[in-house]
Formats: structure tokens, C-alpha cells, sequence
């Protein structure tokens, strides 16, 4: 009967996933014809008949409580002035409350909270979110990354359209056709005209430079323990301040997290991906596999692509029921709310071992990294 269970679940995700898919590939077209009949019935099948094996093993375990507060970094970028507001995350002592986000997402953070000087210097993660998203997009991992004693930044990049922001949520009157309508021209855009994109990468420059330098947790950050990371365009955001653009390369960055990201690979040659020296751990949805990007490239090809040409150690991990918002605590993910715990497990537990091996040395995170979880279905890694 599990069996029936779970072949039924398969089966209606994928189908649920191609409409949607197809409406942000094709700008939003197909998801207004969408039948609000068959997306109901898709939906309640998955909600129905979901099943997935329990996972009993838990690497996070928290030493601090978590502290949250928002900052703005304010420069000029010639004779323009630019904001860049920041979300933040970090250990602390003071007691943790339940707390809504702006997004509508909710966590238990002690807010404008003092850190803890014990512990201190903390590893620093930056982590770039997708195109039209905010700082939020995954708070499942800053929260506990913070907790397990990290400094998290998260910046709202100034997209040409966003649906979210850290300090208001939704954005009114946000115009979704023409978000999805730009998502698909930058999915389908190459290394020679990424010139428009380069934005997002300087503003990265500017946050790196701001929380390691000036920010108010400055004094409390590890300078030769940095790692970023970003999802779908964040990943491309990520990647740029590693190697692949020299200009923009900061040497104290010492790992790279990339969560489902076409452009991280379509928007890069393979000799600007091989210049990348640094550890990496890469991850995509099962479902997004033939999802088009670029030339012509399926999400599979290009995942390929990245992790080729990047230097060991590296890690691939492809997720069992995920699709291209798995990744992120937003948007079409909350239609498939029960999957994603699951899913936000088997990241959290992967990303914080990773980081805890390559940025922080602590080798005990090698037991995690040395198994295939059952949600994973491919689990590659070259060291």
C-alpha cells in the first residue's frame, strides 16, 4: 500500500510541477489557463498521498539561541546613491520568541537581540536569494545556521521586480507577469550579455564589505571563515565573488552553497567555473530536471556543467521530490508545505555539515557527509 502511496505521490507532483514550471518558463501564460479544478485535485492528491520514510538522525544541534535584526547599507555607486537593506542572523543568549516575518514566514528569533561574546570570533554566511525573492528566502537554514553559531547576512537584492521584501512581505500591486516574463529572459540569457546582471554581484561586493568591515557584528566575525551561498539567480549572485569574474573576486570566501541555480551555470563559461578554488556543495530537485535554461540546456546539464568544472572537494546532491521552489520558504512552495519539512531537513542537515567540515574544520560533520540520505536520489561528491 506504500507503494501505491508513494507512486501516486510521484505521479501528481510531477504533473503539478509541469504547469507550474511551464507558467515560469513560458512567462506565466500557462498558469492563467491552468484548470483551478485540476490544480486543486493535484494538490489534494499530494496532500493525500504523500508518503515519505522518517528520518531519525538530527546534525543540527543548536549551542545559542538566535538573534534577528535588519540593517540598510547605504553607498554610492558613482554619483547614484543605492540602499541595500539586510537581514541578519547570530547567536545570543536572550530569549527566543515565535516571530513572523514580513514574508508571512515564521520562526523563533530573538529580535535586535545583544550577541553572545562567548564563541565569538563566528563564521560569517552570505546568502543571495532567487530573482524577484528577499533576504527570507530561507530563513528554515539561517535561523538554525545562527543557532549553531553563525553569523548569517541576507540581502534584498534591488531586482527589477520583487515580489517580497525583509521589511513589508508581499509587495503591493506587485506586477507577477512581468517578474516571471524577466526570470525567463534572464534564464535564457549567456555569459556575453550577463553584463546587465552584473548588479546583483556588486551589490554582494558591497554587503561583504559592509558586515565584515562596518556592520555592527563586524567585531564578531572569523575574517578567514567565509562562505556564501544563493539560490536559482543567487546563485549566479554567489558564484561571482568566488573566481569566475576576477574583478569581483574576494579571496577571505572560502566555500560556495548553490541551491537549484540554472544561471549559476548558463551565465559562466567552464574555464570562469573552473577558476572557482574553493569547496562547493550543489543541489537540485529531482523534478526540475528537464526544466530548459540557456541554450537550450536542461537543469540537469547544467547542474552537470557546474559541478564538472569545479574543482574538489564538491558535492552534488539531487533531492527526491523537489522541484525549483523547494528551496525556498516562499511563493509556490507553500502549495506543497507537508514535502518541503522533509526537504528543508535533508538541506539543513547537508549544508551545515558541509560548512562545518570545510569552513570550521570540525571532521565529526563527515559522518553525515559520508552517507546517501534515502530523500537524495543522486549523491555525488569528488574530494
Amino acid at each position: 500500500m506504500k507503494k501505491f502511496y508513494l507512486s501516486v505521490y510521484r505521479t501528481e507532483t510531477k504533473r503539478v510541477w509541469r504547469l507550474v514550471s511551464g507558467a515560469i518558463i513560458r512567462g506565466g501564460k500557462t498558469f492563467c489557463r491552468m484548470n483551478r479544478r485540476g490544480i486543486f485535485l493535484s494538490l489534494l492528491g499530494i496532500a493525500v498521498f504523500s508518503w515519505v520514510p522518517a528520518h531519525s538522525e538530527e546534525v543540527v544541534r543548536p549551542s545559542f539561541n538566535t538573534g534577528y535584526q535588519v540593517a540598510s547599507i547605504r553607498y554610492h555607486q558613482g554619483e547614484e546613491k543605492k540602499t541595500i537593506t539586510v537581514a541578519l542572523w547570530y547567536p545570543t543568549k536572550e530569549q527566543a520568541k515565535v516571530h513572523t516575518y514580513g514574508a508571512g514566514v515564521t520562526g523563533k528569533v530573538a529580535t535586535d537581540a545583544r550577541i553572545c561574546p562567548e564563541g565569538a570570533p563566528y563564521p560569517l554566511f552570505v546568502f543571495s536569494h532567487g530573482y524577484g525573492g528577499s533576504g527570507l528566502a530561507a530563513v528554515y537554514l539561517t535561523e538554525i545556521l545562527a543557532s549553531c553559531g553563525w553569523i548569517v547576512a541576507a540581502p534584498d537584492h534591488n531586482d527589477r521586480y520583487s515580489a517580497v521584501r525583509i521589511p513589508t512581505g508581499p509587495v503591493p500591486n506587485c506586477n507577477r507577469r512581468n517578474l516571471l516574463k524577466h526570470a525567463a529572459h534572464i534564464a535564457a540569457s549567456t555569459p556575453e550579455n550577463r553584463g546587465e546582471y552584473l548588479y546583483r554581484i556588486k551589490e554582494m561586493e558591497q554587503l561583504l564589505k559592509w558586515v565584515l568591515s562596518v556592520s555592527p557584528l563586524h567585531d564578531f566575525i572569523d575574517q578567514k571563515r567565509v562562505a556564501v551561498g544563493g539560490h536559482s539567480f543567487g546563485g549566479f549572485t554567489a558564484l561571482g565573488v568566488c573566481g569566475t569574474i576576477k574583478e569581483y573576486y574576494d579571496p577571505r570566501i572560502r566555500a560556495v552553497v548553490l541551491f537549484s541555480t540554472g544561471v549559476g551555470g548558463s551565465l559562466f563559461t567552464d574555464q570562469e567555473l573552473h577558476c572557482v578554488k574553493i569547496p562547493s556543495m550543489l543541489f537540485l530537485g529531482e523534478l526540475e530536471r528537464d526544466a530548459l535554461r540557456g541554450r537550450n540546456q536542461t537543469m540537469a546539464e547544467i547542474a552537470d556543467k557546474i559541478y564538472r568544472n569545479m574543482p574538489a572537494p564538491k558535492y552534488f546532491l539531487e533531492i527526491r521530490g523537489a522541484h525549483h521552489l523547494s528551496f525556498v520558504n516562499q511563493f509556490i512552495t507553500e502549495l506543497f508545505e507537508g514535502n518541503n519539512r522533509l526537504i528543508f531537513e535533508v538541506i539543513r542537515r547537508y549544508t551545515i555539515a558541509f560548512l562545518k567540515k570545510h569552513i570550521s574544520g570540525r571532521r565529526e560533520a563527515e559522518t553525515i557527509l559520508d552517507q546517501q540520505d534515502s530523500l537524495l536520489t543522486r549523491y555525488l561528491r569528488t574530494l
